[in-house]
């Protein structure tokens, strides 16, 4: 499956509003992309799907996030879980300093995914699967960091893929890439799709025009400050700009005819 429900999310990082009432429906083996301008919350709810702010002491929610139907912030979801089942894929390859095999092998070994005779065959599936295998094929045992930028983040797309997710999620995947890299990754994308839900931000129009099914047009919009989490922390007074899905539709319909007059002025250039 792979189907994500957000309905009204605020997310915090201490007192200060980052996200605001962020609602939408994510599809399953489709792409979805997150376009708006810089510092409007795209990565921070990209990472709020996986509970990677989890990691920022601090942050909280508020809403519902559901993954088949499940609410991934419940009393006693397993993360660890959630995100082998919702991998990412961030803006530079965060590769290992190890061999190919091992940074593709790591999560297998971790999870206790399979026998030693069948890793060799699952690394190799997942080597193929992000279109990578006949490129590495002779060199499993070299530096993964000796690739090329854009080899790397391949390989970063096979370790993902690895541990046989639902969902993989792409900050700006293709940012630290020339054009020919980057419509390679776009190639795989589409390929992806097919078996996984994508969940990509990019500030790339023309990208997400080319790969993606939906679009969500995020913005910075008015909201009331919360108090604060801290006590010893004092909110601004009034209201502050915080980030919020503004437009969401088919993405050729969000490029030709969005209904909102903030998402034609960025898509066409006039905004961001």
């Amino acid at each position: 499956m792979g189907n994500i429900t957000v309905e009204h999310l605020n997310f915090y990082y201490g007192s200060k509003q980052a996200l605001s009432d962020v609602s939408i429906e994510i599809p399953e083996q489709q792409i979805t992309a997150l376009i708006g301008p810089s510092g409007c919350g795209k990565s921070t709810f990209l990472r709020c799907l996986n509970r990677m702010n989890d990691t920022i002491k601090g942050t909280r929610i508020e809403g519902r996030i559901l993954l088949d139907g499940q609410d991934i912030y419940a009393s006693g979801a397993n993360v660890v879980d959630l995100r082998r089942r919702v991998g990412m894929v961030f803006q530079r390859p965060n590769l290992f300093p190890q061999s190919v095999f091992d940074n593709v092998a790591f999560g297998p070994r971790v999870l206790g995914m399979y026998r030693n005779g069948d890793l060799a065959d699952a690394v190799e599936a997942s080597l193929r699967g992000a279109d990578l295998w006949d490129e590495v094929k002779d060199k499993l045992r070299q530096d993964a960091l000796s690739f090329s930028l854009g080899q790397q983040q391949r390989l970063c797309i096979a370790r993902v893929i690895a541990v046989k997710p639902q969902v993989i999620l792409m900050d700006e995947p293709c940012s630290a890439l020339d054009p020919i890299t980057t419509l390679k990754i776009e190639d795989l994308m589409r390929e992806l799709a097919h078996d996984y839900t994508i969940v990509i931000v990019t500030h790339n129009m023309q990208q997400a025009a080319r790969v993606s099914d939906i679009t969500a047009m995020m913005m910075l919009a008015d909201a009331p400050v919360d108090a604060p989490v801290d006590a010893s922390v004092d909110a601004p007074a009034g209201h502050l700009k915080t980030g919020t899905i503004i437009e969401v539709g088919e993405t050729k319909r969000i490029f030709t005819r969005p209904t909102d007059q903030r998402t034609e002025d960025y898509v066409t250039g006039r905004y961001g």
